[in-house]
């Protein structure tokens, strides 16, 4: 029983290496756009002393400051090991807090790392797996009655990323449902306070930069825009224009294979799933609500990680292990060889302007896998991003330090 766990604590200390290794090597390969300006957004301040936010109108706070400050004193290479990190120890997090057998947790591990773009997407330097680390300390001392400490990092991942407070707000309201339905709204009124204070803390210098005004937020439906085309970065609200893009992007991170045995699997998972109970309550509404707004912005696969993870929770939950291995397989199979159902043109092919379809045809074809796609074939974006550096571009490229620039012109 002792070696036992001995070999599977090593074997998730090798995953967690493997990880940190993919981490340091792409360096500042990012495949997120907005990994640069995240950077940027902290060395504008050592530099101007003026804040300029990471995505033009708006930034969140907490990762630029942790991104920017890795990335300037030990260069993007280690930012990328710190996002990985907080990436994988959400992962043990999550398990501890939701998954019901403990003993098989390098089983949940592989189940996660298993899936191409949940791996890949989170050892770049970028926001998300900071908000997702957060959230899930919220949630694991949530569960222990921590509450103090739990609305303190739930109000932290509002300020690593504001749209997980859709995740926030309904699983406190789901948690404390059982008080609130006795007309006890003591804790769940102090939890509210408590998340949004710490949440609004970190936007102040936001605030400031616009005069407390809240023009920077262009939300469709709430603010006039052109056709509300463009809105977070992506398409015109049609459906036309949504639908195809949506459903695209779930089943690449559903998995190309894999959503054959989701199928098969739906009725045991559906079966086994208590629909009452507290928990799964609060995984569904997270799933749900991401899909919900993902639909209406669907561009980085990296939105919608909580949903494959939190989706993923509940067939470790519901399904043997034997099914769970099947899905690993599965996934691990998209790493060596893919297929492409549809032809897509796109409008340009500079590989540094951002990938717009214009045309879809249907056709079947053979392809390598993602892993062979990601080092052999995916040109490298540092060339792209190190250009909009100014005068942090060498070290940038380089993966080294960005202060050694400013340490060059003194």
């Amino acid at each position: 029983m002792i070696k036992s766990k001995l070999n599977s604590n090593l074997i998730i200390f090798l995953l967690f290496f493997c990880g940190c290794l993919i981490s340091y090597l792409r360096a500042s390969n990012f495949s997120d756009g907005d990994s640069y300006s995240v950077i940027l957004a902290f060395t504008n301040i050592i530099d101007g002393g003026s804040y300029t936010p990471s995505r033009g109108a708006y930034g969140h706070p907490i990762p630029e400051f942790l991104i920017g400050s890795f990335s300037y004193f030990f260069g993007t290479s280690i930012s990328n090991v710190f996002c990985f990190s907080l990436f994988f120890f959400s992962i043990i997090l999550l398990f501890k807090t939701f998954c019901k057998n403990e003993s098989n947790l390098l089983l949940f591990i592989c189940l996660i790392l298993s899936n191409f773009y949940l791996l890949f997407e989170n050892t770049n330097s970028i926001d998300y797996p900071i908000a997702i680390f957060f959230f899930s300390i919220g949630l694991y001392f949530l569960k222990k009655e921590k509450y103090l400490i739990s609305f303190v990092f739930l109000g932290m991942t509002i300020g690593s990323r504001a749209n997980f407070l859709t995740f926030v707000y309904p699983s406190l309201i789901i948690f404390f449902y059982k008080e609130w339905i006795r007309l006890n709204f003591k804790n769940l009124f102090y939890s509210l306070i408590v998340v949004t204070i710490v949440g609004l803390f970190f936007y102040i210098p936001l605030f400031v930069l616009h005069n407390f005004s809240l023009d920077f937020l262009e939300l469709p439906f709430v603010k006039d825009s052109s056709e509300n085309s463009g809105w977070y970065g992506g398409p015109k609200l049609t459906i036309e224009s949504l639908l195809p893009r949506f459903l695209y992007k779930i089943y690449l991170i559903v998995g190309i294979y894999s959503w054959i045995l989701y199928i098969l699997f739906s009725k045991t998972i559906f079966r086994n799933l208590d629909f009452y109970k507290r928990d799964n309550l609060i995984l569904l509404f997270i799933i749900f609500i991401n899909l919900f707004v993902f639909f209406f912005m669907p561009t980085k696969i990296l939105i919608i990680n909580p949903f494959i993870i939190f989706f993923y929770i509940i067939c470790f939950n519901t399904l043997k292990n034997t099914q769970i291995i099947f899905l690993i397989f599965f996934n691990l199979l998209q790493w060596f060889l893919t297929y492409e159902i549809a032809d897509i043109t796109y409008k340009n092919k500079n590989i540094c302007l951002a990938k717009e379809a214009i045309n879809y045809e249907f056709k079947f074809s053979i392809k390598h896998g993602k892993f062979y796609e990601q080092y052999f074939v995916n040109e490298d974006m540092t060339k792209c991003y190190s250009n909009l550096m100014g005068k942090y571009s060498d070290n940038f490229a380089n993966g080294k330090p960005l202060i050694l620039s400013n340490l060059a012109d003194n």
